[in-house]
């Protein structure tokens, strides 16, 4: 958990209006609602929204203007957690201590329920108002989202992973298939941020420089805690990854090189916000050094 009253305030109020945007239901898709809220609404971290609302926060912005869109990354990063646990995909039983989708609803409702998130995550994104937001600013952040999430993004990342299995793999890859499948979305996040409050090339350079380091730095945490985190902190099965003989940075360079890799990146991200001012800086740490010591 993340010890931060400010950030916990934003993170409930996330989670508020979350649950508000499906409290409109539609009685005749009444199967699809109830799979989609199963996953979004049974809890989580919520950091990618979290994120965008730091970002908004530390380059004074609006954190209430935001939050409705930073409700399309968590609809994104559900409707990929859904998909993961697949049978086809990582073949889950358990996702944030529950019953995977698929297993509760079946396969067909489980998909039917990520394909429904992706679109309602762009519908957030399209009509959402913003005092602000030009729209310029707003075409430019549904292109990010499409390169984010799309097939040079989260899903190449999820077709390399899947190519992965039981293959001969380096640094280099691994690199490229984390920075794709799971750093896309942080990219997206922070930058979303950046739109909102019309930062400049330079501060966005440097937001995706942090971006690049945070999202690598959770998917070797991610990595490292399937091997030695229990199913009571995780939420889901540990040694899954081991298993299917996917593509780890602890089989690549052992638990203890990619610790050491970890404190690396979280390095390389507290060096990408020099120049920012001091409350930038000193929430955007707090965040990376929460990624990097988390327990679930």
């Amino acid at each position: 958990m993340i010890e931060n009253e400010q950030f916990q305030t934003w993170i409930d109020r996330v989670d508020t209006e979350l649950v508000r945007y499906f409290s409109e239901k539609d009685l005749t898709c009444n199967p699809l609602d109830r799979a989609m809220e199963y996953t979004l609404l049974a809890g989580g971290k919520r950091l990618r929204p979290l994120l965008t609302l730091v970002v908004v926060d530390a380059f004074g912005g609006n954190t209430e203007e935001a939050i409705p869109f930073t409700l399309a990354s968590e609809l994104l990063h559900t409707y990929s957690l859904i998909h993961d646990d697949l049978p086809c995909m990582d073949d889950d039983d358990m996702r944030r201590g529950k019953p995977t989708n698929h297993t509760v609803f079946g396969e067909a409702y489980a998909i039917l329920a990520g394909d429904a998130l992706q679109s309602e995550a762009f519908q957030i994104l399209v009509t959402s108002q913003h005092p602000i937001l030009s729209p310029d600013r707003r075409l430019e952040i549904l292109k990010e989202l499409c390169l984010a999430i799309g097939r040079r993004g989260m899903v190449a990342g999820q077709v390399m992973d899947l190519s992965s299995e039981g293959q001969a793999y380096d640094l280099d890859h691994l690199q490229l298939l984390h920075s794709r499948k799971t750093g896309g979305l942080f990219r997206f996040c922070l930058r979303l941020g950046g739109h909102l409050t019309q930062l400049d090339d330079e501060a966005m350079e440097k937001l995706t420089a942090y971006a690049d380091a945070i999202g690598l730095l959770f998917q070797v945490v991610d990595d490292v805690l399937d091997e030695e985190g229990t199913s009571e902190n995780l939420g889901k099965t540990p040694g899954k990854d081991k298993e299917a003989a996917k593509a780890t940075f602890p089989h690549l360079m052992g638990l203890d090189g990619a610790h050491s890799f970890a404190d690396n990146l979280l390095e390389q991200a507290e060096q990408a916000l020099a120049g920012f001012e001091k409350k930038a800086v000193k929430n955007l740490s707090e965040i990376a050094r929460y990624i990097r010591h988390r327990d679930h």
